[in-house]
């Protein structure tokens, strides 16, 4: 009502509108009542120091007829001077603002939204319908301290009661899954599911029993007068999860596991028979063509366009892969031979990423059971990436790792045994890299053609 005909309003606000469904007035409104100039997206990038966990937009539109061209610029890295913003604007590319109505707004150039639709187009199963809603979140136990416990803990738990094997398994979080291979975590779960009898596991139930106060279920006639010492309010023992896992079989199986949040694809196969944590997801099976779609750059491009980002890290988007997302990925259909194909090559990429692992954390042991004295502590991040360090770099990362006085791979003696080990070992892991990059980039072709895109 202030702009005169073709005045301008510019104004900075968060940018939910766009998406929310309390926005829908407004989108309405402005698409039939102003025209849209230009439109900045920051994303979950936060450029305002005062508004942290605000998601920002600038919006630029002019009292006029609606419709016509309307520039639109992603600000979605750090490091850009605020000053670089009307230039960036200026050379941003166009889109036509006709096609910004009620519905949520899609703020994505034109060539984008034309590739989204097209992996999400017709011929393609949705993954909820491909693995029958088989997508499932890891176990909630409502107090991991408890129920997680150490390998010390499991020996001495098994020690007392050779039944306690029974329900103490493998555990792993989102952290340990890595893209084709999953992390040692060195924890176990005790799986006290929901209608077991823990008087049959007597040490495991000494064990539980320390922790009663803090596992009893809040009751109903809490009346609220205090801090409740233990787990929320449900229909469970205290003894018990607090989450009813009637998917537990699916964790005894072969199974595609990721985690929560990720910036990029995280997917593997678990054939431990590992239970994890609710900060990851499973699809019981061992299906390795879906592993190989799942694990493709042309299905992290439609992930980054339809799950919710969280944070930047390290210039990339982390995104939330839970089910609510996941079950709309498309997964083509293929014939036989190529389903055949892009199978064996996840199943070489999962083999070669295991074994590229499995010599990193030898070294790494070879590391600390030379170097840190018997000590406790940890490599630091440097030391643990040694394959891509000098010898003398390595020393520095192991001095600062266990807090020597000196760098020890300086002593002559030391440098002559540690040189030639060092370079094999290298050699070793960049051979098997080598070997992996070939693998995904055949499978990463292969599944652009499945969904009609040049490679």
């Amino acid at each position: 009502e202030l702009l005169r005909p073709g005045g301008q309003l510019a104004f900075i606000t968060s940018g939910s509108w766009v998406r929310g469904n309390f926005g829908a007035p407004l989108r309405k409104f402005l698409s039939g009542n102003v025209r849209l100039e230009s439109m900045v997206d920051f994303g979950e990038f936060q450029p305002f120091e005062d508004a942290e966990m605000i998601r920002p937009s600038i919006t630029v539109l002019s009292k006029d007829k609606p419709g016509g061209e309307m520039r639109l610029f992603k600000w979605l890295t750090a490091g850009r001077p605020p000053e670089a913003l009307s230039d960036e604007i200026a050379k941003a590319p166009t889109v036509q603002s006709s096609r910004f109505g009620e519905d949520a707004w899609e703020l994505e150039q034109d060539n984008v939204l034309q590739l989204r639709r097209k992996l999400g187009g017709s011929g393609h199963k949705l993954l909820r319908d491909y693995v029958h809603g088989a997508v499932y979140r890891g176990v909630t136990t409502g107090l991991n301290e408890v129920f997680a416990i150490s390998r010390e803990q499991r020996d001495e738990l098994v020690a007392a009661d050779a039944r306690s094997v029974e329900i103490i398994k493998p555990f792993i979080q989102g952290t340990h899954l890595r893209p084709w291979y999953v992390e040692d975590s060195g924890e176990f779960l005790i799986f006290a599911r929901r209608g077991m009898r823990i008087e049959d596991f007597p040490a495991v139930h000494n064990y539980l029993r320390r922790f009663r106060t803090q596992l009893e279920p809040k009751p109903p006639t809490w009346d609220g007068g205090q801090n409740w010492l233990g787990r929320k309010a449900g229909a469970y023992q205290w003894y018990e999860f607090q989450d009813t896992v009637d998917y537990w079989q699916g964790f005894e199986q072969p199974k595609i596991v990721w985690p929560d949040i990720s910036k990029l694809p995280r997917f593997s196969m678990d054939t431990q028979n590992r239970y994890l944590g609710n900060t990851g997801y499973i699809i019981p099976g061992g299906d390795y063509y879906l592993l190989g779609i799942l694990s493709s750059w042309a299905t992290w491009f439609f992930i980054s366009k339809t799950a919710q980002p969280l944070r930047l890290r390290g210039d990339r988007w982390q995104y939330r892969l839970i089910a609510q997302f996941m079950e709309e990925v498309p997964i083509p259909d293929a014939p036989a031979a190529e389903r055949d194909a892009i199978a064996n090559l996840a199943h070489t990429c999962s083999s070669l990423g295991q074994e590229r692992y499995q010599g990193q954390i030898s070294f790494q042991r070879r590391l600390f059971q030379a170097f840190s004295g018997g000590h406790p502590g940890q490599l630091n991040q440097k030391a643990e990436a040694w394959w891509e360090l000098s010898l003398n770099q390595l020393g520095d990362a192991l001095k600062q790792s266990f807090k020597l006085p000196t760098n020890p791979l300086k002593n002559p003696r030391l440098a002559d045994e540690w040189e030639p080990y060092l370079q094999e070992k290298r050699d070793e892991n960049a051979l098997l890299t080598r070997a992996l990059n070939d693998a995904e980039t055949e499978l990463n072709d292969r599944v652009y053609r499945l969904f009609n895109l040049a490679a």
